[in-house]
Protein backbone atom coordinates (compact mmCIF):
# COMPACT_ATOMS: atom_id res chain seq x y z
CA UNK A 1 0.00 0.00 0.00
CA UNK A 2 1.48 3.40 -0.95
CA UNK A 3 2.31 5.89 1.82
CA UNK A 4 -0.37 8.41 2.81
CA UNK A 5 -0.18 11.63 0.83
CA UNK A 6 0.29 15.04 2.35
CA UNK A 7 -2.47 17.64 1.78
CA UNK A 8 -0.45 19.40 -0.94
CA UNK A 9 0.19 16.09 -2.70
CA UNK A 10 -3.53 15.26 -2.57
CA UNK A 11 -4.37 18.61 -4.15
CA UNK A 12 -1.78 18.05 -6.86
CA UNK A 13 -3.18 14.58 -7.59
CA UNK A 14 -6.71 15.97 -7.65
CA UNK A 15 -5.70 18.70 -10.10
CA UNK A 16 -3.78 16.26 -12.28
CA UNK A 17 -6.78 13.93 -12.65
CA UNK A 18 -9.14 16.84 -13.35
CA UNK A 19 -6.75 18.08 -16.06
CA UNK A 20 -6.54 14.61 -17.64
CA UNK A 21 -10.32 14.36 -17.65
CA UNK A 22 -10.64 17.67 -19.44
CA UNK A 23 -8.56 16.24 -22.28
CA UNK A 24 -11.25 13.62 -22.99
CA UNK A 25 -14.16 14.92 -25.04
CA UNK A 26 -16.51 12.05 -24.22
CA UNK A 27 -15.14 10.14 -21.21
CA UNK A 28 -16.54 6.80 -20.12
CA UNK A 29 -15.64 5.01 -16.90
CA UNK A 30 -14.37 1.41 -16.99
CA UNK A 31 -13.37 -0.93 -14.16
CA UNK A 32 -12.29 -4.57 -14.45
CA UNK A 33 -13.11 -4.33 -18.19
CA UNK A 34 -16.73 -3.44 -17.34
CA UNK A 35 -18.12 -0.13 -18.59
CA UNK A 36 -19.69 1.56 -15.57
CA UNK A 37 -20.81 5.05 -16.55
CA UNK A 38 -20.79 7.60 -19.34
CA UNK A 39 -19.45 10.66 -17.56
CA UNK A 40 -20.99 13.09 -20.05
CA UNK A 41 -24.46 12.10 -18.82
CA UNK A 42 -23.60 11.13 -15.24
CA UNK A 43 -22.73 13.28 -12.24
CA UNK A 44 -19.28 13.00 -10.73
CA UNK A 45 -16.99 14.70 -8.26
CA UNK A 46 -13.41 14.43 -7.06
CA UNK A 47 -13.01 15.66 -3.51
CA UNK A 48 -10.59 15.53 -0.58
CA UNK A 49 -12.35 14.13 2.47
CA UNK A 50 -10.68 13.42 5.82
CA UNK A 51 -7.22 13.26 4.28
CA UNK A 52 -8.29 11.02 1.37
CA UNK A 53 -8.95 11.76 -2.30
CA UNK A 54 -12.37 10.34 -3.22
CA UNK A 55 -13.90 9.89 -6.67
CA UNK A 56 -17.67 9.48 -6.86
CA UNK A 57 -19.93 9.11 -9.92
CA UNK A 58 -23.62 8.43 -10.22
CA UNK A 59 -26.70 8.48 -12.41
CA UNK A 60 -30.27 7.31 -11.92
CA UNK A 61 -29.33 3.64 -12.13
CA UNK A 62 -25.86 3.32 -10.57
CA UNK A 63 -23.42 4.99 -8.23
CA UNK A 64 -19.81 4.27 -7.32
CA UNK A 65 -17.31 5.66 -4.83
CA UNK A 66 -13.58 4.94 -4.83
CA UNK A 67 -10.60 6.13 -2.83
CA UNK A 68 -7.93 7.36 -5.26
CA UNK A 69 -4.30 6.44 -4.64
CA UNK A 70 -2.37 7.55 -7.75
CA UNK A 71 -2.38 7.84 -11.53
CA UNK A 72 -1.57 4.44 -13.01
CA UNK A 73 -0.92 5.36 -16.67
CA UNK A 74 -1.66 7.93 -19.35
CA UNK A 75 -2.23 7.28 -23.03
CA UNK A 76 -3.53 9.19 -26.01
CA UNK A 77 -7.23 8.46 -25.49
CA UNK A 78 -7.39 7.11 -21.94
CA UNK A 79 -5.80 7.15 -18.53
CA UNK A 80 -6.10 4.97 -15.44
CA UNK A 81 -5.97 5.58 -11.70
CA UNK A 82 -5.33 3.11 -8.91
CA UNK A 83 -8.31 3.06 -6.55
CA UNK A 84 -9.57 1.19 -3.53
CA UNK A 85 -13.21 0.15 -3.10
CA UNK A 86 -15.01 0.99 0.15
CA UNK A 87 -13.88 -1.57 2.72
CA UNK A 88 -11.64 -3.23 0.12
CA UNK A 89 -8.11 -4.37 0.94
CA UNK A 90 -6.86 -4.62 -2.61
CA UNK A 91 -6.61 -2.03 -5.35
CA UNK A 92 -8.11 -1.98 -8.82
CA UNK A 93 -7.64 0.24 -11.85
CA UNK A 94 -10.34 2.70 -12.79
CA UNK A 95 -9.99 3.75 -16.41
CA UNK A 96 -11.28 6.93 -18.03
CA UNK A 97 -11.54 6.33 -21.74
CA UNK A 98 -12.59 8.27 -24.81
CA UNK A 99 -15.87 6.87 -26.17
CA UNK A 100 -14.37 6.51 -29.63
CA UNK A 101 -11.70 4.12 -28.27
CA UNK A 102 -12.14 0.39 -28.90
CA UNK A 103 -15.14 -1.04 -27.05
CA UNK A 104 -14.31 -2.84 -23.81
CA UNK A 105 -15.63 -6.23 -24.82
CA UNK A 106 -13.83 -6.15 -28.15
CA UNK A 107 -10.55 -5.10 -26.56
CA UNK A 108 -10.80 -7.81 -23.91
CA UNK A 109 -11.53 -10.42 -26.58
CA UNK A 110 -8.65 -9.11 -28.67
CA UNK A 111 -6.24 -9.47 -25.77
CA UNK A 112 -7.46 -12.98 -25.08
CA UNK A 113 -7.18 -13.83 -28.76
CA UNK A 114 -3.65 -12.43 -28.90
CA UNK A 115 -2.68 -14.47 -25.85
CA UNK A 116 -3.98 -17.66 -27.45
CA UNK A 117 -2.26 -17.01 -30.78
CA UNK A 118 1.02 -16.14 -29.09
CA UNK A 119 0.90 -19.35 -27.09
CA UNK A 120 0.13 -21.43 -30.18
CA UNK A 121 3.06 -19.88 -32.01
CA UNK A 122 5.41 -20.54 -29.07
CA UNK A 123 4.29 -24.17 -28.80
CA UNK A 124 4.91 -24.60 -32.53
CA UNK A 125 8.30 -22.87 -32.56
CA UNK A 126 9.69 -24.22 -29.28
CA UNK A 127 8.70 -27.87 -29.18
CA UNK A 128 9.58 -29.67 -25.99
CA UNK A 129 9.22 -26.56 -23.84
CA UNK A 130 6.47 -26.23 -21.25
CA UNK A 131 4.72 -22.87 -21.03
CA UNK A 132 3.64 -21.71 -17.58
CA UNK A 133 2.19 -18.62 -15.86
CA UNK A 134 0.81 -17.35 -19.18
CA UNK A 135 -1.36 -14.33 -18.44
CA UNK A 136 -2.24 -10.79 -19.35
CA UNK A 137 -4.08 -9.97 -16.14
CA UNK A 138 -3.18 -6.70 -14.46
CA UNK A 139 -1.46 -7.07 -11.08
CA UNK A 140 -0.63 -3.76 -9.49
CA UNK A 141 1.14 -5.26 -6.49
CA UNK A 142 3.84 -6.69 -8.75
CA UNK A 143 3.60 -4.04 -11.51
CA UNK A 144 2.27 -6.42 -14.18
CA UNK A 145 0.23 -4.77 -16.92
CA UNK A 146 -2.72 -6.04 -18.95
CA UNK A 147 -1.09 -4.51 -22.02
CA UNK A 148 1.19 -7.53 -22.38
CA UNK A 149 0.95 -11.31 -22.48
CA UNK A 150 3.67 -12.67 -20.24
CA UNK A 151 4.80 -16.16 -19.31
CA UNK A 152 7.60 -18.62 -18.58
CA UNK A 153 8.99 -21.33 -20.86
CA UNK A 154 10.57 -24.25 -19.05
CA UNK A 155 12.51 -27.36 -20.01
CA UNK A 156 14.04 -29.26 -17.12
CA UNK A 157 16.06 -26.77 -15.07
CA UNK A 158 16.40 -24.27 -17.91
CA UNK A 159 13.86 -21.55 -18.52
CA UNK A 160 13.26 -18.21 -20.17
CA UNK A 161 10.75 -15.44 -19.65
CA UNK A 162 8.70 -14.01 -22.48
CA UNK A 163 6.48 -11.03 -23.11
CA UNK A 164 4.31 -10.24 -26.13
CA UNK A 165 2.70 -6.99 -27.21
CA UNK A 166 -0.31 -6.32 -29.45
CA UNK A 167 0.29 -3.42 -31.80
CA UNK A 168 -3.18 -2.04 -30.97
CA UNK A 169 -2.20 -1.30 -27.36
CA UNK A 170 -0.82 2.13 -28.23
CA UNK A 171 2.33 4.19 -27.86
CA UNK A 172 2.55 4.09 -24.05
CA UNK A 173 2.53 0.28 -24.09
CA UNK A 174 5.16 0.20 -26.83
CA UNK A 175 7.43 2.61 -25.00
CA UNK A 176 7.26 0.66 -21.73
CA UNK A 177 7.56 -2.88 -23.15
CA UNK A 178 11.19 -3.44 -22.15
CA UNK A 179 10.60 -2.06 -18.65
CA UNK A 180 7.70 -4.46 -18.06
CA UNK A 181 9.69 -7.30 -19.55
CA UNK A 182 12.54 -6.71 -17.09
CA UNK A 183 10.10 -6.43 -14.19
CA UNK A 184 8.54 -9.77 -15.17
CA UNK A 185 11.93 -11.46 -15.54
CA UNK A 186 13.12 -10.11 -12.20
CA UNK A 187 9.99 -11.35 -10.43
CA UNK A 188 10.30 -14.82 -11.98
CA UNK A 189 13.91 -15.09 -10.87
CA UNK A 190 12.82 -14.31 -7.35
CA UNK A 191 10.24 -17.11 -7.50
CA UNK A 192 12.36 -19.81 -9.17
CA UNK A 193 15.07 -21.09 -6.82
CA UNK A 194 15.83 -24.24 -8.78
CA UNK A 195 15.53 -22.96 -12.33
CA UNK A 196 18.08 -20.84 -14.24
CA UNK A 197 16.06 -18.19 -16.08
CA UNK A 198 18.71 -16.96 -18.47
CA UNK A 199 16.76 -15.16 -21.17
CA UNK A 200 14.02 -12.68 -21.85
CA UNK A 201 12.30 -13.04 -25.22
CA UNK A 202 10.18 -10.14 -26.48
CA UNK A 203 7.64 -10.66 -29.29
CA UNK A 204 6.80 -7.23 -30.64
CA UNK A 205 4.99 -5.64 -33.58
CA UNK A 206 7.39 -4.25 -36.22
CA UNK A 207 6.73 -0.61 -35.25
CA UNK A 208 8.00 -1.28 -31.72
CA UNK A 209 11.30 -2.87 -32.70
CA UNK A 210 13.58 0.12 -33.15
CA UNK A 211 13.08 1.89 -29.82
CA UNK A 212 13.15 -1.35 -27.80
CA UNK A 213 16.15 -2.82 -29.63
CA UNK A 214 18.24 0.32 -29.15
CA UNK A 215 17.58 0.14 -25.42
CA UNK A 216 18.14 -3.61 -25.18
CA UNK A 217 21.56 -3.24 -26.80
CA UNK A 218 22.70 -1.39 -23.67
CA UNK A 219 21.59 -3.92 -21.10
CA UNK A 220 24.13 -5.96 -19.16
CA UNK A 221 24.46 -9.13 -21.20
CA UNK A 222 26.18 -10.90 -18.32
CA UNK A 223 23.03 -10.40 -16.23
CA UNK A 224 20.58 -11.52 -18.90
CA UNK A 225 20.30 -12.39 -22.56
CA UNK A 226 17.58 -10.53 -24.44
CA UNK A 227 16.15 -11.74 -27.72
CA UNK A 228 13.70 -9.64 -29.71
CA UNK A 229 11.40 -10.96 -32.42
CA UNK A 230 9.13 -9.12 -34.84
CA UNK A 231 5.80 -10.88 -34.75
CA UNK A 232 2.10 -10.21 -35.09
CA UNK A 233 -0.88 -12.59 -35.07
CA UNK A 234 -1.28 -14.42 -38.37
CA UNK A 235 2.45 -14.51 -38.95
CA UNK A 236 3.73 -18.09 -39.17
CA UNK A 237 7.09 -17.61 -37.44
CA UNK A 238 8.66 -14.73 -35.51
CA UNK A 239 11.52 -12.88 -37.21
CA UNK A 240 14.62 -12.58 -34.99
CA UNK A 241 16.21 -9.15 -34.62
CA UNK A 242 20.00 -8.82 -34.54
CA UNK A 243 20.81 -6.46 -31.68
CA UNK A 244 24.26 -5.86 -33.17
CA UNK A 245 22.49 -3.60 -35.64
CA UNK A 246 21.22 -1.41 -32.80
CA UNK A 247 22.64 0.73 -29.99
CA UNK A 248 24.13 3.51 -32.13
CA UNK A 249 21.29 6.03 -32.35
CA UNK A 250 22.40 8.33 -35.16
CA UNK A 251 21.53 11.78 -33.86
CA UNK A 252 21.55 15.38 -35.08
CA UNK A 253 21.86 18.57 -33.04
CA UNK A 254 20.44 22.00 -33.76
CA UNK A 255 23.22 24.64 -33.84
CA UNK A 256 23.26 26.49 -30.52
CA UNK A 257 24.42 29.78 -32.04
CA UNK A 258 21.10 30.27 -33.87
CA UNK A 259 19.26 30.41 -30.55
CA UNK A 260 21.80 32.78 -29.02
CA UNK A 261 21.59 35.16 -31.99
CA UNK A 262 17.80 35.32 -31.77
CA UNK A 263 18.01 36.22 -28.07
CA UNK A 264 20.58 38.95 -28.72
CA UNK A 265 18.60 40.36 -31.63
CA UNK A 266 15.41 40.82 -29.58
CA UNK A 267 16.90 42.20 -26.36
CA UNK A 268 15.47 45.68 -26.94
CA UNK A 269 12.06 44.34 -27.88
CA UNK A 270 11.93 42.19 -24.74
CA UNK A 271 12.88 45.08 -22.44
CA UNK A 272 10.10 47.19 -23.91
CA UNK A 273 7.61 44.34 -23.81
CA UNK A 274 8.20 43.21 -20.22
CA UNK A 275 9.17 46.46 -18.50
CA UNK A 276 9.32 46.10 -14.72
CA UNK A 277 8.34 42.41 -14.98
CA UNK A 278 11.58 41.45 -16.71
CA UNK A 279 13.03 39.97 -13.52
CA UNK A 280 10.08 37.58 -13.22
CA UNK A 281 10.17 36.25 -16.77
CA UNK A 282 12.78 33.82 -18.10
CA UNK A 283 13.71 34.08 -21.77
CA UNK A 284 14.34 30.57 -23.08
CA UNK A 285 15.33 30.31 -26.76
CA UNK A 286 14.09 27.37 -28.73
CA UNK A 287 17.30 25.37 -29.30
CA UNK A 288 16.64 25.37 -33.04
CA UNK A 289 16.55 29.19 -32.97
CA UNK A 290 13.03 29.48 -34.37
CA UNK A 291 11.39 31.34 -31.45
CA UNK A 292 11.87 32.66 -27.91
CA UNK A 293 9.79 31.19 -25.10
CA UNK A 294 8.81 33.59 -22.29
CA UNK A 295 8.26 31.66 -19.07
CA UNK A 296 7.35 32.24 -15.45
CA UNK A 297 8.63 29.41 -13.26
CA UNK A 298 8.77 27.16 -16.31
CA UNK A 299 5.27 27.96 -17.59
CA UNK A 300 5.27 29.46 -21.07
CA UNK A 301 3.15 32.61 -21.14
CA UNK A 302 4.26 34.04 -24.49
CA UNK A 303 6.58 33.47 -27.42
CA UNK A 304 8.36 35.64 -29.95
CA UNK A 305 8.64 34.20 -33.45
CA UNK A 306 10.71 35.48 -36.33
CA UNK A 307 13.57 37.94 -36.48
CA UNK A 308 13.14 40.80 -38.93
CA UNK A 309 9.36 41.03 -38.46
CA UNK A 310 8.78 39.42 -35.04
CA UNK A 311 5.37 38.10 -34.13
CA UNK A 312 4.40 37.90 -30.44
CA UNK A 313 1.82 35.43 -29.16
CA UNK A 314 0.62 35.19 -25.57
CA UNK A 315 -1.54 32.86 -23.48
CA UNK A 316 -1.27 29.23 -22.50
CA UNK A 317 -0.63 26.42 -24.96
CA UNK A 318 -3.73 25.77 -27.01
CA UNK A 319 -5.14 29.28 -26.53
CA UNK A 320 -2.46 31.58 -27.93
CA UNK A 321 -3.38 34.99 -29.33
CA UNK A 322 -1.27 37.37 -31.35
CA UNK A 323 -0.31 40.45 -29.37
CA UNK A 324 -1.13 43.87 -30.77
CA UNK A 325 -1.40 47.34 -29.26
CA UNK A 326 -4.96 46.81 -28.07
CA UNK A 327 -4.00 43.74 -26.02
CA UNK A 328 -0.97 45.04 -24.08
CA UNK A 329 -2.95 45.56 -20.87
CA UNK A 330 -4.38 42.05 -21.14
CA UNK A 331 -0.88 40.65 -21.71
CA UNK A 332 0.47 42.41 -18.63
CA UNK A 333 -2.51 41.22 -16.59
CA UNK A 334 -1.75 37.62 -17.61
CA UNK A 335 1.84 37.97 -16.41
CA UNK A 336 0.73 39.42 -13.08
CA UNK A 337 -1.85 36.68 -12.52
CA UNK A 338 0.61 33.90 -13.35
CA UNK A 339 3.27 35.44 -11.10
CA UNK A 340 0.79 35.61 -8.23
CA UNK A 341 -0.32 31.97 -8.51
CA UNK A 342 2.79 30.16 -9.74
CA UNK A 343 4.94 30.28 -6.63
CA UNK A 344 5.59 28.34 -3.46
CA UNK A 345 2.81 28.97 -0.96
CA UNK A 346 0.42 29.75 -3.82
CA UNK A 347 -2.99 31.13 -2.85
CA UNK A 348 -4.59 28.76 -5.37
CA UNK A 349 -2.62 25.52 -5.96
CA UNK A 350 -5.55 24.07 -7.91
CA UNK A 351 -5.31 26.77 -10.57
CA UNK A 352 -3.95 25.70 -13.93
CA UNK A 353 -1.25 28.36 -13.67
CA UNK A 354 0.11 26.39 -10.72
CA UNK A 355 -0.47 22.86 -11.99
CA UNK A 356 0.70 22.95 -15.60
CA UNK A 357 4.22 22.00 -16.73
CA UNK A 358 5.49 21.05 -13.27
CA UNK A 359 8.62 19.41 -14.68
CA UNK A 360 9.48 22.65 -16.49
CA UNK A 361 9.04 24.42 -13.16
CA UNK A 362 11.54 22.11 -11.50
CA UNK A 363 13.82 22.48 -14.50
CA UNK A 364 13.74 26.29 -14.19
CA UNK A 365 14.87 26.08 -10.56
CA UNK A 366 17.73 23.74 -11.43
CA UNK A 367 18.84 26.03 -14.25
CA UNK A 368 19.32 28.78 -11.68
CA UNK A 369 21.82 26.59 -9.85
CA UNK A 370 22.48 23.05 -11.07
CA UNK A 371 24.75 22.46 -8.07
CA UNK A 372 21.61 22.15 -5.96
CA UNK A 373 21.36 18.74 -7.55
CA UNK A 374 24.98 17.76 -7.07
CA UNK A 375 27.94 19.97 -6.12
CA UNK A 376 30.02 17.94 -8.60
CA UNK A 377 28.14 19.54 -11.51
CA UNK A 378 29.48 22.69 -13.12
CA UNK A 379 27.17 25.74 -13.28
CA UNK A 380 29.04 27.17 -16.28
CA UNK A 381 27.38 25.16 -19.07
CA UNK A 382 23.78 24.08 -18.47
CA UNK A 383 21.44 23.53 -21.41
CA UNK A 384 17.68 22.87 -21.05
CA UNK A 385 15.43 21.06 -23.53
CA UNK A 386 18.21 20.05 -25.90
CA UNK A 387 16.71 18.62 -29.12
CA UNK A 388 18.44 15.56 -30.49
CA UNK A 389 17.00 14.32 -33.78
CA UNK A 390 17.21 10.69 -34.85
CA UNK A 391 15.63 10.15 -38.24
CA UNK A 392 12.16 11.66 -37.98
CA UNK A 393 12.10 11.21 -34.19
CA UNK A 394 12.76 14.31 -32.11
CA UNK A 395 14.08 13.53 -28.65
CA UNK A 396 14.35 16.34 -26.13
CA UNK A 397 16.89 15.99 -23.33
CA UNK A 398 15.63 17.66 -20.14
CA UNK A 399 19.00 19.09 -19.08
CA UNK A 400 22.46 18.59 -20.52
CA UNK A 401 25.44 19.69 -18.43
CA UNK A 402 28.87 18.51 -17.31
CA UNK A 403 30.78 17.89 -14.10
CA UNK A 404 33.49 20.28 -12.99
CA UNK A 405 36.22 18.04 -14.50
CA UNK A 406 34.30 18.06 -17.81
CA UNK A 407 32.40 14.78 -17.86
CA UNK A 408 29.07 15.04 -19.67
CA UNK A 409 25.94 14.61 -17.54
CA UNK A 410 22.40 13.90 -18.73
CA UNK A 411 19.58 14.89 -16.37
CA UNK A 412 16.10 13.34 -16.67
CA UNK A 413 13.36 14.88 -14.52
CA UNK A 414 10.04 13.42 -13.35
CA UNK A 415 7.71 15.02 -10.84
CA UNK A 416 5.19 12.17 -10.90
CA UNK A 417 5.79 8.45 -10.57
CA UNK A 418 6.85 6.89 -13.88
CA UNK A 419 7.62 3.20 -14.27
CA UNK A 420 9.51 3.81 -17.50
CA UNK A 421 11.81 6.58 -16.22
CA UNK A 422 15.00 4.44 -16.37
CA UNK A 423 14.43 3.56 -20.04
CA UNK A 424 13.50 7.12 -20.97
CA UNK A 425 16.71 8.27 -19.30
CA UNK A 426 18.58 5.62 -21.29
CA UNK A 427 17.17 7.12 -24.52
CA UNK A 428 18.69 10.49 -23.61
CA UNK A 429 21.99 8.83 -22.67
CA UNK A 430 22.18 6.93 -26.00
CA UNK A 431 21.79 10.13 -28.00
CA UNK A 432 24.34 12.07 -25.95
CA UNK A 433 26.84 9.20 -26.16
CA UNK A 434 26.51 9.07 -29.95
CA UNK A 435 27.13 12.81 -30.24
CA UNK A 436 30.01 12.67 -27.77
CA UNK A 437 31.76 9.89 -29.67
CA UNK A 438 31.69 12.08 -32.78
CA UNK A 439 32.74 15.26 -30.93
CA UNK A 440 29.70 17.14 -32.18
CA UNK A 441 28.74 19.17 -29.12
CA UNK A 442 31.37 21.88 -29.50
CA UNK A 443 30.96 21.83 -33.26
CA UNK A 444 27.33 22.87 -32.76
CA UNK A 445 28.06 25.52 -30.14
CA UNK A 446 27.74 23.64 -26.86
CA UNK A 447 30.39 23.74 -24.10
CA UNK A 448 32.41 26.42 -25.84
CA UNK A 449 35.87 26.87 -24.32
CA UNK A 450 35.46 23.76 -22.24
CA UNK A 451 37.47 20.56 -22.63
CA UNK A 452 35.15 17.58 -22.33
CA UNK A 453 36.21 14.28 -20.83
CA UNK A 454 36.07 11.19 -23.08
CA UNK A 455 34.41 9.25 -20.24
CA UNK A 456 30.88 8.00 -20.92
CA UNK A 457 28.19 10.47 -19.78
CA UNK A 458 26.65 10.26 -16.33
CA UNK A 459 22.88 9.75 -16.15
CA UNK A 460 21.01 11.56 -13.37
CA UNK A 461 17.42 10.50 -12.66
CA UNK A 462 15.72 13.15 -10.53
CA UNK A 463 12.35 12.97 -8.82
CA UNK A 464 10.71 13.74 -5.49
CA UNK A 465 12.05 11.00 -3.21
CA UNK A 466 8.73 9.20 -2.72
CA UNK A 467 7.76 9.44 -6.39
CA UNK A 468 10.33 6.98 -7.73
CA UNK A 469 8.52 3.84 -8.80
CA UNK A 470 9.25 0.79 -6.65
CA UNK A 471 10.74 -1.00 -9.67
CA UNK A 472 13.21 1.75 -10.65
CA UNK A 473 16.31 0.23 -9.08
CA UNK A 474 15.38 -3.28 -10.22
CA UNK A 475 15.34 -2.10 -13.82
CA UNK A 476 18.54 -0.09 -13.46
CA UNK A 477 20.48 -3.09 -12.21
CA UNK A 478 20.08 -4.66 -15.64
CA UNK A 479 21.77 -1.70 -17.38
CA UNK A 480 25.20 -2.08 -18.96
CA UNK A 481 27.84 -1.38 -16.33
CA UNK A 482 29.36 1.39 -18.46
CA UNK A 483 26.26 3.48 -17.77
CA UNK A 484 26.69 5.19 -14.41
CA UNK A 485 23.30 6.18 -13.02
CA UNK A 486 22.81 8.52 -10.09
CA UNK A 487 19.39 8.61 -8.44
CA UNK A 488 18.59 11.94 -6.81
CA UNK A 489 15.58 12.12 -4.52
CA UNK A 490 14.43 15.63 -3.65
CA UNK A 491 11.86 16.99 -1.23
CA UNK A 492 8.17 17.24 -2.16
CA UNK A 493 8.23 20.93 -1.29
CA UNK A 494 10.88 21.64 -3.97
CA UNK A 495 8.96 24.70 -5.19
CA UNK A 496 9.91 26.46 -1.97
CA UNK A 497 13.49 25.21 -1.84
CA UNK A 498 15.19 22.23 -3.45
CA UNK A 499 16.68 19.88 -0.89
CA UNK A 500 18.38 16.62 -1.83
CA UNK A 501 17.14 13.83 0.45
CA UNK A 502 19.35 11.20 -1.08
CA UNK A 503 21.87 10.91 -3.87
CA UNK A 504 23.37 7.56 -4.68
CA UNK A 505 24.75 5.53 -7.52
CA UNK A 506 22.95 2.36 -8.36
CA UNK A 507 24.69 -0.73 -6.89
CA UNK A 508 26.37 -3.28 -9.15
CA UNK A 509 24.30 -5.39 -11.54
CA UNK A 510 22.20 -8.37 -10.58
CA UNK A 511 23.87 -11.76 -10.46
CA UNK A 512 24.84 -13.01 -13.88
CA UNK A 513 24.03 -16.40 -15.33
CA UNK A 514 26.61 -18.27 -17.41
CA UNK A 515 24.30 -20.99 -18.65
CA UNK A 516 22.66 -20.61 -22.05
CA UNK A 517 19.39 -22.09 -23.16
CA UNK A 518 18.38 -22.68 -26.72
Amino acid sequence: MPPSLEPEQLRELQSEIEALLRLLRHPILVEDEVELLDLTSANWRLTIEFGKLMFSAWNSGRSISRRVEEVAYRDRDRFGIFVRKPGGRGTTTLEFRELRASPTVARTASRAGFREQLLLMLQREYRGWKFERVSNRSDREHSFSAWYTRGLARQGRSAWAFLGLREEEGTAATDAALAFGLIWLDWLRGQSDHVAITQLKLFLPPAAISVIAHRAAYLNHRALHVEIFAWRPGQQSPAPIDLKDYGNVETRLAPRRQAELLTEYHQGLLRELLGDLSEDVDIVPDPAGSFLSLRIAGLEVARVEGQLAPRIYFGLEGSLRRLDESLHDEFRDLLLRVRKVRRAGSPDPRHEFYRLQTERWLESLLLEDITRLDPALSPEHVYPQVPAFSGTDRGVIDILTATRPGRLAVVALKVHEEINLPLQGLDYWLRVKWLQDRKQFQEFGYFQGRELSPEAPLLYLVSPAFRFHSTTEKILRYFDRKIEVILVGINDSWRKEIKVLFRHEIPGPVVSYSRNSS
